[in-house]
């Protein structure tokens, strides 16, 4: 039987630790397959198949509890010393993790964490690059962009656009940087002025680029 939390109830550490182990394994194995049969155990749950009246059901659930964001920070390493970081998430208490494991199985990709100082918030977040390109965006595009809203379609498009530019590696040049990218991260922000935000503006973040060792 799958774990079960009443209101107020934290997660058990025996699943945090569990979720920790899982984790490991997959940065070494690369291998999803077991990641997701490694859930299954840690939360009890039987195997299911991802069929067409899945992707549709899925399409409407990530249209209301899923997240594509991109952050601009400063990074050492970076070209002109800010790292572009698109991603992809999807949050759910834990009593409907099967839902997030669900879209583990449909895109074969991404991981599971505990989201930490909650009680019991589980987040699917998928960050690579490529399969954000070919797995998420796609799937935006025939299953969710149907039955969602114009201001989130628009911002998917905007979304297949950055990681197109980082693809080409066009982040790495200045210009492109400054003018193309850095507006686009700047206009897909969902939220200004937070204590912790790298860049308080565009125009912050353009100078920095332009002189990032000032």
């Amino acid at each position: 039987m799958n774990i079960y939390l009443k209101t107020g109830e934290k997660l058990p550490q025996t699943i945090k630790n569990g979720l920790i182990t899982a984790n490991s394994n997959l940065t070494t194995t690369k291998d999803h397959s077991n990641y997701i049969n490694e859930l299954k155990t840690i939360f009890g749950l039987s195997s299911r198949k991802v069929g067409i009246r899945e992707k549709y059901f899925l399409g409407g659930f990530i249209e209301g509890d899923g997240s594509i964001n991109v952050s601009a920070k400063k990074h050492r390493n970076a070209p002109h010393g800010i790292h572009i970081d698109p991603e992809f998430s999807l949050t759910q208490h834990v009593n409907g993790v099967e839902l997030l494991i669900l879209a583990l199985i449909l895109f074969q990709t991404g991981r599971i964490r505990y989201k930490s100082g909650s009680n019991a918030t589980l987040i699917l977040i998928i960050q690579d690059r490529d399969e954000l390109q070919d797995k998420v965006v796609p799937f935006y595009k025939k299953y969710v962009n149907s039955i969602g809203s114009a201001v989130k379609a628009e911002r998917i498009q905007k979304f297949e656009k950055m990681l197109i530019h980082i693809k080409k590696k066009n982040h790495q040049d200045l210009n492109i940087l400054v003018n193309d990218l850095l507006p686009l991260w700047d206009s897909m922000r969902m939220q200004t002025g937070q204590k912790n935000q790298t860049f308080a503006s565009l125009a912050e973040a353009q100078a920095y680029a332009k002189n990032p060792n000032k």
